[in-house]
């Protein structure tokens, strides 16, 4: 059975995007899709609140809340550039009783392993990685290995085109 998509963009709501899709298999055909549009990652509060799910998604699966959050960004050496990152960081402390510090991937510091030790050194057990990546990828397969048996108690999966923002 054909799929017809609608999309109203947030940026521009007199725009609508309609398009139909070939027949969708199955169990895809029912499945709801949560998503926003956004220019991108930086400071969107869209995105924020789709960390904000995806994070409290994956507490309810590790069996309860985090008491501290470190939000992990790609990372870069260039001026300006892990802004979205904090922004992130800022919005998803608005929304969070608890710490929320940012982390990078590569290029910046602190690490995602340096921020986890640095909150397990303040005494926070429960620390959950959320991350604030486009799409999954190196940083995200190296984030789930990293965290696999080790520090990170829940994984809030990339904040992108997949499922959250």
């Amino acid at each position: 059975m054909p799929v017809h998509l609608r999309f109203e963009l947030r940026a521009d709501p007199e725009r609508v995007l309609d398009q139909d899709l070939p027949e969708v298999p199955g169990p895809a055909a029912a499945r709801r899709f949560d998503c926003a549009g956004t220019r991108g990652l930086s400071g969107e509060h869209a995105v924020s609140l789709a960390l904000y799910d995806r994070l409290r998604a994956a507490e309810r699966k590790a069996g309860g809340p985090a008491d501290a959050v470190v939000v992990a960004g790609a990372g870069s050496s260039r001026p300006g550039g892990n802004d979205g990152t904090l922004a992130a960081v800022r919005r998803l402390g608005l929304l969070l009783p608890v710490p929320v510090t940012a982390a990078y991937c590569s290029s910046s510091t602190p690490t995602p392993a340096e921020a986890v030790a640095r909150l397990h050194a303040l005494g926070f057990r429960r620390v959950a990685v959320a991350t604030h990546l486009l799409a999954p990828g190196r940083f995200t397969r190296a984030l789930a290995a990293l965290y696999a048996g080790a520090g990170g108690r829940s994984s809030a999966g990339s904040a992108g085109l997949r499922a959250a923002a």
